[in-house]
C-alpha cells in the first residue's frame, strides 16, 4: 500500500534552483523598478521597497522569512504614515503563495492576514486624514480615502490570496484525477487478481471432484469385482476371472484419469480433456460387470454440449457408485434419462433390509451427494436426493434426481 503522499502531484516541497533563479532574477527586476519609483518619496519608503524585494526573493524556499519581511514593510509604512504604492504591488505575489500554499494553516494564516491589513489600511487612512485635516477638508473626503486604500490594500492582499487559492483548488482537482485513475487502476488490477484467484479455486474444486469421482466409482467398481472373484474363485474360476479382469480395467483407466487430473493442476493452460470414466458405455457396462442390473430407459439424442454432456455422465457416474456402494443389488437399479430439453436425470435403487433410509447402512455420508449438488448448481440445474417409502410389492427406495438446463434454456 502506498502512503498519503506517495502519488502527490504537488508538495510545498523546497523548490528547484532554476525556480529560485527564477525568483530572484525577478525581485531584482521588480526592486529596481520600485526602487527607482520611490526615490521621489524617499523615507522609510525605500526600505520597505528592499523589504519587499527580498520577501519577493525567497518566497519560495523560506516561507517564515517572507512573512516577516512583509510585516516588517508594512509596519514601517504605518509608523512612517508614507505608503510605498508601486513597491506594495509586491504583495499580491506574496499573498499568492500563501494563498496556494499546500498547506491549509499556511492557507488560513494568508486569508486572516489579508482581512487584518485591509481593516489596518482602512483605519490608519482615516487616522491619518484627521492628523492632515489640509488634504481632507470634510468627513465625506477622509471616507473615500479610508475605503479607497482598504479597497486597494484589499486588491493587494485577498486578491493575491484569492487567484493563489483557486490555484491550489485547480491543483486538487487534478490531484484527486489522478487519485481516481490510480485507484481505479488498482481496484482493476486487485479485481483481476481477485478473478484469478477465484478461477484458480474453481479449478482446484473441479479437479478435486473429478479426482474423487475417479478414486469412488473405481474403487466401488474393484471391491465389488473382488468380493465377487472371492466368493467363485472356486466355485466358478471363469467368472472370477473375468472379475479379476475387469479390475485391471478399472485400476488403468483410474490411473490414466488421475495422471490427466495431476497434469491439469500443474500446468494451468492445460484444456481438460474427457476422462475414460466419462464413457457411458463402459460405465454402464462396468457396473453390469460388477453386479448391477440396470433397468435403463432414455428419450433425445445427447447434443453438442461439453458442459451438459459432463455434467450428465458425472452426476450419473456418481449416483450408480452410490448404489452399487449402498444399494440392494438383488433388485435392479432403475436409470431415466431424457435428453429432449436439456438433461433430466433419474436413478432409483432399492434399500437393503434394515439399513438407514438412504441406504448408507449406518456409514457416514461422504462427498458423493455433495459433489453431485455441487456440479448441477455450476451448470446451472438442480440436484435432490430422497427416500421413497416402501409399497406393496416394492421396498424403500432411494431417489436421485436431476436436471441441467441448456445454455438456450437458462
Amino acid at each position: 500500500m502506498s502512503g498519503p503522499n506517495d502519488t502527490a502531484v504537488w508538495q510545498d516541497a523546497r523548490p528547484a534552483r532554476a525556480q529560485v533563479v527564477f525568483d530572484v532574477v525577478t525581485a531584482a527586476g521588480f526592486g529596481l523598478f520600485a526602487l527607482l519609483a520611490q526615490l521621489t518619496q524617499g523615507g522609510f519608503t525605500l526600505v520597505a521597497a528592499a523589504l519587499l524585494v527580498l520577501a519577493l526573493a525567497i518566497r519560495r524556499w523560506w516561507l517564515p522569512g517572507m512573512v516577516v519581511l512583509a510585516f516588517a514593510a508594512a509596519v514601517g509604512q504605518l509608523a512612517d504614515r508614507e505608503i510605498a504604492f508601486i513597491a506594495d504591488i509586491a504583495y499580491f505575489p506574496l499573498f499568492f503563495t500563501l494563498g496556494a500554499s499546500q498547506r491549509r494553516g499556511v492557507r488560513r494564516f494568508g486569508i486572516a492576514a489579508g482581512v487584518v491589513a485591509t481593516v489596518v489600511a482602512g483605519v490608519a487612512m482615516a487616522l491619518n486624514a484627521q492628523l492632515s485635516s489640509e488634504w481632507y477638508s470634510s468627513p465625506t473626503e477622509t471616507a473615500f480615502a479610508a475605503v479607497s486604500t482598504a479597497a486597494m490594500c484589499a486588491v493587494f492582499t485577498l486578491g493575491g490570496w484569492l487567484v493563489g487559492y483557486l490555484r491550489w483548488q485547480g491543483r486538487q482537482t487534478v490531484q484527486a484525477r489522478v487519485d481516481a485513475a490510480l485507484e481505479a487502476r488498482v481496484n482493476a488490477v486487485e479485481q483481476q487478481r481477485l478473478a484469478e484467484v477465484l478461477r484458480q479455486e474453481a479449478e482446484r474444486s473441479r479437479i478435486a471432484a473429478d479426482m474423487h469421482d475417479v478414486v469412488a466409482h473405481s474403487w466401488a467398481v474393484v471391491a465389488a469385482q473382488a468380493d465377487g472373484a472371492r466368493y467363485g474363485l472356486r466355485s466358478h474360476p471363469e467368472e472370477a476371472e473375468g472379475a479379476l479382469r475387469t479390475i485391471g480395467e478399472t485400476a488403468r483407466t483410474a490411473m490414466a484419469d488421475v495422471r490427466r487430473l495431476l497434469t491439469q493442476l500443474r500446468d494451468r493452460e492445460t484444456d481438460p480433456v474427457p476422462l475414460d470414466f466419462e464413457r457411458r458405455g463402459e460405465l454402464l457396462g462396468r457396473m453390469r460387470a460388477s453386479g448391477m442390473t440396470i433397468v435403463e430407459t432414455s428419450y433425445g439424442t445427447p447434443p453438442e454440449h461439453r458442459l451438459l454432456t459432463v455434467t450428465a455422465h458425472r452426476i450419473l457416474g456418481e449416483a450408480l457408485t452410490n448404489a452399487l456402494k449402498h444399494g440392494d443389488l438383488t433388485r435392479p437399479v432403475e436409470v431415466a434419462e431424457d435428453w429432449t430439453h436439456g438433461y433430466r436425470l433419474r436413478v432409483r435403487n432399492a434399500i437393503p433390509p434394515g439399513a438407514s433410509r438412504d441406504g448408507r447402512n449406518g456409514e457416514p455420508g461422504g462427498h458423493g451427494l455433495a459433489g453431485m449438488a455441487e456440479r448441477a448448481e455450476v451448470a446451472g440445474g438442480t440436484f435432490a436426493s430422497r427416500t421413497l417409502p416402501a409399497e406393496p410389492g416394492r421396498p424403500s427406495t432411494w431417489e436421485v434426481a436431476a436436471f441441467i438446463p441448456t445454455t438456450e434454456d437458462r
